[in-house]
């Protein structure tokens, strides 16, 4: 009787602890929350000056056309885009860093040439009616895509036979911006 009265109360003890350890071990989810605000970005890769030129007869600008469908006197220089989310593609007016100082650069204009999408974009004065008059909207640039563009300019005064352009050093700046969407 001994045994079967330590045998119950083993059981019981067991039972009360197994039970007890049920009742105080109730999974607790929780969650972990994660979030962020992730911006587009854009990058430009490849880049190379372009060689400014004169038409050699007595005309008083410098340009740099050959490669953006405009003209072929000095090269382009040319520059590859790419927008993580897409974007947008806007160039200033040419900015003058060295030139002769006898050289007149009234008329500065900078144009964008991309030949995928055959679009232009341009900001400066217009340098004349013809193949220098490009909009001035920006250039779409779609999401993770390379978009190769040429870059032109043109700086003088656009009054033909009227002077040669003075010999020297010259070098300007076009800046791009592409602002991601």
């Amino acid at each position: 009787m001994i045994r079967r009265l330590a045998l119950v109360s083993g059981l019981a003890v067991l039972s009360a602890v197994a039970f007890a350890s049920q009742a105080g071990a109730q999974a607790v989810p929780q969650d972990v929350q994660f979030g962020g605000n992730i911006t587009g970005t854009c990058t430009f890769t490849g880049t190379t000056a372009g060689t400014l030129a004169t038409t050699g007869v007595n005309n008083p600008w410098v340009e740099a056309s050959t490669g953006t469908t405009i003209g072929t006197i000095g090269t382009a220089g040319q520059t590859t885009v790419n927008c993580t989310s897409g974007g947008a593609l806007s160039v200033a007016a040419p900015v003058r860093v060295a030139a002769p100082a006898a050289f007149v650069d009234t008329i500065k204009q900078a144009v964008v040439y991309d030949a995928t999408a055959n679009a232009f974009t341009s900001a400066g004065a217009p340098f004349d009616t013809g193949g220098w008059t490009k909009p001035t909207t920006a250039l779409t640039i779609p999401a993770n895509t390379n978009r190769v563009l040429r870059v032109g300019m043109i700086t003088g005064l656009n009054t033909i036979g009227t002077g040669a352009v003075p010999s020297g050093t010259y070098t300007y700046r076009v800046t791009l911006t592409a602002t991601p969407n």
